[in-house]
């Protein structure tokens, strides 16, 4: 493989009537209680819900059993809260274990998540001082009605309505990002049935789908139309210096790398929450699949399912421009949209590659998934005196270690379905490769590998 197996998994890693999502339409106030995981995604999606003036977070809760472990969760969490100067909103962590079972994300993940990305941050405010689903109980309870942002491992959830029940009388609706329906999962390297929400605690997802709680569900189904890509980092950068907000997410961007295969996902779920117009939503039956084996963790739809409102697709320009207008201040990021020069295309059985065959300083393509697999484009470099035998040789090996005659530069991964542009910076020296699996790499620039 010319990638650890991790970091391509990484890399690779709402429905009938009306909904709640369309805060303020009737002049009132939404009241949101958001339950996350600390990912890169979760701390952007809480930065949007803050800056709608429509929105009242009432209280954030952290689970234990996602990305970022507990309570460094939080800590991050009521950190970045105090340096945006956010209002008093109490935060809390869960249990660092899932309610059944023992599936956790790799240990490289969580490091990485629990530092924000190195970003600069000031000590946090003190946390709430009871646990997670004790905070969502006594918030909920105290409530005449609450919208609940799921964007994490329902671990927390869970707890709290099984403790009470009746807690799910008073929330209206839950936006949950996880799950993938008619899409493939993102849980490569255990399941690729099942999205790594769902598949964190699978027994929790099943308790909440359990219950009657109203749930709008945002899968990958949705979330793999809004791509994170390098033109919305340019358009936070150049406008960085607008309020502390994007100044905050234009650092956190920095400090983090950019790979292919990055989405929106907890980002979309939250829009949606306020705004279902950027959503395709419809009906679909579907239940949890909690026993091991290839379908643990997948979100499947069948007859006797429970009903949930599933966003099914996503209108990318409607939600970034409703996103990056919260972010950055304006809707009018001030960039064009990329041309793109070379297009490189899946089609289920083979690669094509449209470009030049030296690969210029500054490769500006769209990549198009066709087929059923999630792809991906590589570049990198060989070392002196490798050529393209040494890479069909390897592709026939299976052999799943990074070859040492070949140096990554950049992974761009496209789930089934996406049409992503991206800016590659290469030169002449560059190599780029369409990516399968260890069994089918084509050399996309310079000699073709044969089919």
């Amino acid at each position: 493989m010319l990638v650890p197996k991790m970091a391509l998994v990484a890399a690779l890693m709402a429905v009938l009537g009306a909904g709640c999502g369309d805060s303020g339409s009737d002049g009132s106030v939404m009241q949101v209680v958001v339950d996350g995981d600390g990912a890169f995604d979760d701390v952007k999606a809480v930065l949007y819900l803050l800056e709608q003036p429509d929105v009242e977070v009432l209280a954030i809760t952290m689970s234990g059993t996602g990305i970022a472990h507990c309570p460094t969760a939080a800590e991050n969490m009521s950190a970045v809260l105090e340096r945006i100067g956010a209002p008093s909103i109490p935060v809390a962590c869960g249990r660092t274990t899932p309610l059944a079972g023992n599936n956790e994300a790799p240990e490289m993940w969580r490091t990485a998540t629990d530092t924000l990305s190195g970003v600069d941050l000031p000590d946090p405010r003190p946390l709430a001082g009871i646990a997670a689903p004790a905070l969502l109980a006594e918030t909920i309870s105290s409530s005449d009605g609450v919208v609940l942002v799921a964007l994490g491992p329902l671990t927390n959830v869970a707890e709290a309505v099984e403790a009470d029940p009746q807690l799910v009388e008073r929330i209206e609706m839950i936006y949950l990002m996880g799950g993938a329906v008619d899409v493939q999962g993102n849980v490569l390297y255990a399941n690729p049935a099942a999205e790594f929400n769902i598949w964190a605690d699978p027994h929790a997802a099943a308790i909440v789908f359990s219950t009657d709680v109203p749930i709008t569900l945002v899968p990958l189904d949705a979330t793999n139309a809004v791509p994170v890509t390098p033109y919305l980092y340019e358009a936070v950068a150049a406008h960085r210096d607008v309020s502390a907000v994007s100044q905050f997410t234009a650092d956190y961007l920095e400090a983090t790398l950019l790979v292919g295969g990055l989405y929106h996902w907890d980002e979309l779920a939250a829009v949606v929450a306020t705004d279902e117009s950027v959503a395709t939503i419809e009906d679909r039956k579907l239940a949890v699949v909690e026993e091991g084996g290839a379908q643990a963790g997948a979100t499947i739809e069948t007859a006797d399912g429970r009903p949930v409102r599933v966003a099914v697709d996503a209108d990318r320009q409607a939600f970034e421009d409703r996103f990056y207008a919260a972010i950055i201040g304006t809707s009018d990021t001030g960039l064009p949209a990329w041309e793109p020069d070379a297009s490189l295309t899946w089609n289920g059985s083979t690669c094509s590659y449209q470009g030049p065959d030296s690969f210029p300083e500054r490769l500006i393509v769209q990549i198009n998934n066709l087929g059923a697999d999630a792809m991906a484009m590589i570049t990198g470099t060989y070392a002196p005196g490798t050529t393209t035998d040494d890479l069909e040789a390897f592709r026939a090996s299976n052999n799943p270690e990074t070859p040492d005659w070949w140096t990554q530069r950049t992974l761009i991964a496209v789930p089934t379905g996406a049409h992503d542009v991206w800016v590659v910076e290469g030169g002449p020296e560059t190599t780029a490769l369409c990516f399968l699996d260890n069994t089918r790499i084509w050399e996309i620039t310079g000699p073709r590998l044969p089919d």
